[in-house]
């Protein structure tokens, strides 16, 4: 990456910024949503396939937070390929995280005219709605636009606000709950366990999001690997606890769309119903602005090591924000938010995540092998335990996808190809 560049953006992003980054990447449409769905699919044993997709996305987590603990450019799992698995490699996870960013905001703007549908149905239905969600993109792309900083802190100010509804729905929920309501915790079928745990997942994805502007964090190999940690067991925690509450207190939770809002209503009354809709109104708006900041710096990274038109790699003089790279990010969400459904949306990003997992757990194998004299902000203790324990279920998750989306986002990574071979340039090695 041009080192001209990278001294162009602006060190702005302190530790807290960086937990909030990743709170708000993870907690936004999937804790709303997916509820009712895990418990259509699996039943209350779905309050434990919280805690179990909890301890895998940790180890997945861990291997980001090694990695992040050596790098302090912008760009994240893409730079962690490229320097461990050569610049094509590099460049597809690259391009998947890019993807990944324009389909995961096209799957939240799709979520919020969901929850628009609890004040009226007309929102969710019609062109109002749209057009709310399309304001709303516009919006935080411009805030983001005028700065990092602005970005940081639109995300803490989602950030706080999604949590406090949730802290709410969680203490006055669980003196509503109906302990009967919990007696088949622990009773599933067997072959619905894959199922649901990559609906779970969907609400785990976002962490990958907080290593990308590394190059404007003040301290990226300290604050990513404790933020990775923090942010991962804490929603955890939160996600087990909310799905306790919902599946003690509300009967029909398989059967509902917006499911923490009904079931506020039973404990909480028509008010306690509002609190939540608005604050999922947050999480998902959250969501959107977490990944406006991310995801112009993906494109960006590639830009800059030549595999995209230079004018993607701009950084404003003024702002010093890749603005070229917002522009471009936006237009395309807008596309994909208009003519993309939920339900495809949220498969699709959890399969584009997971193939940036898998390149970025090998490389820390790699790289300990290789480059063991690389200063590293964090080590995963147990040796090879958890990179392996991650891989693994990286590629059990992998079996779970529906073939259609398979060869959807193969389809995709095809299209890649084309960038790569005409403007291949040798990028710069690691950079300890």
């Amino acid at each position: 990456m041009k080192e001209y560049q990278e001294q162009k953006l602006s060190r702005s992003m302190n530790l807290f910024d960086v937990i909030c980054l990743g709170i708000n990447g993870i907690v936004g449409a999937g804790i709303f949503l997916l509820p009712g769905k895990l418990a259509a699919t699996i039943g209350p044993f779905s309050i434990l396939i919280f805690v179990i997709c909890g301890l895998l996305c940790l180890a997945i987590a861990l291997c980001f937070a090694e990695m992040g603990g050596i790098y302090q450019q912008t760009g994240g799992a893409y730079l962690y390929a490229r320097d461990t698995f050569g610049p094509m490699i590099g460049f597809m996870v690259g391009w998947m995280m890019w993807l990944s960013a324009i389909i995961g905001w096209a799957a939240m703007a799709r979520g919020l005219l969901l929850y628009l549908r609890y004040f009226s149905p007309s929102l969710s239905e019609g062109w109002l709605g749209e057009i709310i969600v399309i304001t709303l993109i516009l919006g935080l792309s411009t805030l983001n636009f005028f700065g990092v900083k602005i970005g940081a802190r639109i995300i803490n100010f989602f950030t706080i606000g999604k949590l406090m509804p949730i802290f709410i729905f969680i203490v006055f929920g669980f003196s509503h709950i109906e302990t009967s309501s919990l007696n088949q915790i622990f009773s599933f079928e067997v072959n619905n366990v894959g199922a649901a745990i990559v609906i779970a997942l969907f609400a785990y994805t976002g962490f990958e999001y907080m290593p990308v502007p590394a190059g404007e964090m003040k301290k990226p190999r300290k604050d990513i690997p404790v933020a990775f940690f923090l942010v991962i067991l804490g929603t955890t925690l939160i996600y087990a606890l909310v799905q306790t509450v919902a599946t003690g207190t509300f009967p029909g939770l398989a059967q509902s769309d917006k499911p923490l809002a009904d079931a506020a209503m039973i404990f909480l009354g028509p008010a306690g119903g509002i609190l939540i809709a608005i604050g999922a109104l947050l999480a998902i708006a959250g969501v959107n602005s977490g990944i406006a900041l991310t995801g112009p710096r993906n494109l960006y990274a590639l830009s800059a090591d030549g595999f995209f038109p230079e004018v993607f790699s701009m950084i404003h003089p003024k702002f010093h924000t890749p603005y070229m790279a917002i522009g471009l990010n936006t237009f395309l969400t807008l596309i994909l938010f208009l003519t993309g459904t939920f339900e495809y949306l949220i498969v699709a990003s959890v399969l584009v995540s997971l193939l940036q997992y898998i390149p970025t757990c090998i490389a820390v194998i790699v790289l300990r092998k290789k480059r063991p004299e690389i200063p590293r902000g964090y080590t995963i203790p147990g040796g090879y335990i958890i990179p392996c324990l991650a891989l693994l279920t990286c590629f059990w998750l992998l079996f779970q996808v529906k073939v259609v989306v398979i060869i959807a986002i193969l389809a995709g990574m095809m299209l890649s190809l084309p960038f790569y071979f005409l403007r291949k340039r040798k990028p710069p090695s690691i950079q300890a």
